[in-house]
């Protein structure tokens, strides 16, 4: 009796972690965003107009096919001159449990400088396997949120509609 109980145990843990495994790869899938302002704008003291000296915004996109995009753009105004930063990459992932597995076909770098566009780089730089914990959370709004660690630091992402 006691073989035929753990026989069927091992039989329902086998079930419910492909279960979960399978309900994660399809649970990521969807537009994830996070960002921010700075609080202090700044003024143009030709135009007289006023600017956000800084802001930022990161998002995923994981589709249902297992691919991928994660889009960076970070900006920065002081004494009039923007800088910009802007990170996209593609690629196809892959769920196992907690973990998803990125591999990135394309890695493409833009750095931007309003003053100075003779400095304006674009670069494509060797993409680099890594891998990300992940979790999910819901705010006191309702609202769906995946927060992916890398390396130890753990960053949340709103899901969006497109």
């Amino acid at each position: 009796m006691a073989k035929l109980m753990l026989g069927f145990v091992l039989v329902l843990g086998i079930i419910v972690s492909q279960g979960v495994t399978a309900s994660a790869q399809t649970s990521v899938v969807g537009y994830w965003k996070t960002g921010g302002l700075g609080l202090i704008n700044e003024v143009n003291t030709v135009t007289g107009q006023t600017k956000n000296n800084r802001g930022r915004t990161f998002s995923y996109k994981f589709a249902e096919d297992g691919t991928y995009t994660f889009v960076g753009y970070m900006e920065s105004t002081m004494f009039g001159c923007t800088t910009g930063l802007y990170n996209e990459v593609n690629g196809r992932y892959m769920v196992e449990g907690t973990t998803i597995f990125l591999n990135p076909s394309r890695d493409l770098w833009r750095n931007m400088y309003s003053c100075f566009p003779n400095s304006n780089r674009s670069a494509t730089k060797t993409p680099t396997k890594k891998s990300l914990e992940f979790g999910f959370k819901t705010d006191q709004y309702g609202k769906d949120f995946i927060c992916l660690s890398d390396a130890g630091v753990e960053t949340c992402y709103r899901r969006e509609k497109e």
